[in-house]
């Protein structure tokens, strides 16, 4: 469940690399020991309609996998957080069949690392640690659909690596590493792993921009804060929100490589979230709220129509996504009276349209009793 605080992403990367380290937690005594305590895998069967879900009761933090034919949850990933900073929420990104998990943790020398997890195996192996960050969530990996490669913003700009192992390559250098608004980070990697999208801006994202993965030349940029690859023209799906210092309230499609732009929803008074293709029709699903942080209603918008439609549902909604084949619509709601949303409170998912609960996911140990 990817939960992200837009807001306060870019004040994290300001404070992050801090010179004074945190103290070391008591088990972490040799980089050996931190190493083999900072991220254990559970083997686990990945099914083809799955949700990953990341969990926290504190500096420990959780990752289950959800089988969304059955509503059974599994633990696949424990891991630790930076020491002295509570509520650590494992970030984390998958690839396109679920079975590799890029994650983020404390490493060896008790600085901020990635991992990459092996669901089906339940190995983990630690791919990077920085020299500088302490702080868990500034490097914003992503992995790659096929698993081959992954991207993050380290403390001297984005950097790509193998997680066959080796070392990482500077691929973007930040505009102005002084400047948190000039400070960019990776959002996603194109289908065929050609490109990558990345990002930057303060208290929202305003700025997005398409780079070649084999020479980090930028060929395409626009404002927005979320992007959707799929494998044909137009290429990204585009959904964006304001900020204080800019940004604009809208959802598109383009093509990189011209230019081209179809608005679906061109500067809406609205706030939009879980941008995502339909894996094989010309139809986009995104949510809609009035507030950035209300609970939302989702919608699909095809490039052939004139205006998008809702998406029938018993009540407000997180986030939403497609099932494998494109046939069903899933999504996160609050469970009963509770409060908060996906990881950070009780919640279900359910099937859309008609709200058929899933699963349901409660406490920091997604047991619900």
């Amino acid at each position: 469940m990817r939960v992200v605080a837009t807001t306060s992403l870019f004040a994290v990367i300001a404070v992050a690399c801090s010179s004074t380290p945190p103290p070391a937690l008591p088990q972490a005594t040799t980089a050996g020991a931190a190493a083999a305590t900072a991220v254990v895998a559970h083997a686990a069967t990945v099914t083809v309609d799955h949700r990953y879900v990341a969990l926290s009761d504190g500096q420990i933090g959780r990752i289950l996998l959800v089988d969304l034919a059955n509503g059974a949850s599994t633990e696949v990933v424990v891991a630790r957080g930076s020491p002295g900073r509570p509520y650590y929420v494992p970030p984390f990104s998958e690839t396109a069949n679920g079975k590799q998990l890029l994650v983020g943790a404390v490493g060896p020398t008790e600085r901020s690392a990635l991992y990459l997890v092996d669901v089906v195996t339940g190995r983990a192996t630690l791919l990077y640690e920085d020299d500088e960050i302490w702080s868990i969530g500034p490097l914003r990996g992503v992995i790659s659909p096929d698993g081959a490669r992954y991207a993050f913003h380290g403390h001297d700009g984005v950097r790509v690596g193998d997680t066959a192992g080796g070392p990482t390559r500077l691929f973007v250098e930040d505009d102005d590493p002084s400047d948190i608004a000039k400070v960019w980070y990776p959002l996603a990697w194109s289908l065929d792993r050609s490109a990558i999208a990345l990002a930057q801006g303060t208290d929202a994202v305003t700025r997005v921009a398409a780079f070649r993965a084999t020479n980090g030349e930028r060929y395409w940029t626009g404002t927005g804060s979320q992007v959707s690859w799929r494998g044909k023209a137009p290429y990204l799906a585009v959904a964006g929100s304001a900020g204080t210092f800019g940004g604009e309230n809208r959802v598109y499609a383009v093509d990189p490589n011209d230019g081209r732009i179809r608005d679906l929803e061109p500067l809406a008074a609205r706030y939009f979230g879980s941008l995502a293709w339909h894996p094989s029709a010309d139809r986009i699903l995104y949510t809609a709220a009035d507030d950035l942080f209300a609970e939302r209603d989702a919608y699909t918008r095809a490039l052939s129509e004139d205006a998008p439609r809702r998406v029938e549902s018993p009540k407000k909604i997180w986030d939403a996504w497609w099932s494998n084949d494109g046939s069903k619509i899933y999504a996160t709601a609050a469970r009963g009276a509770a409060v908060g949303a996906p990881g950070f409170g009780d919640f279900d998912i359910l099937e859309l349209p008609g709200g058929r609960v899933v699963a349901s996911i409660c406490g920091a140990s997604g047991q619900c009793r």
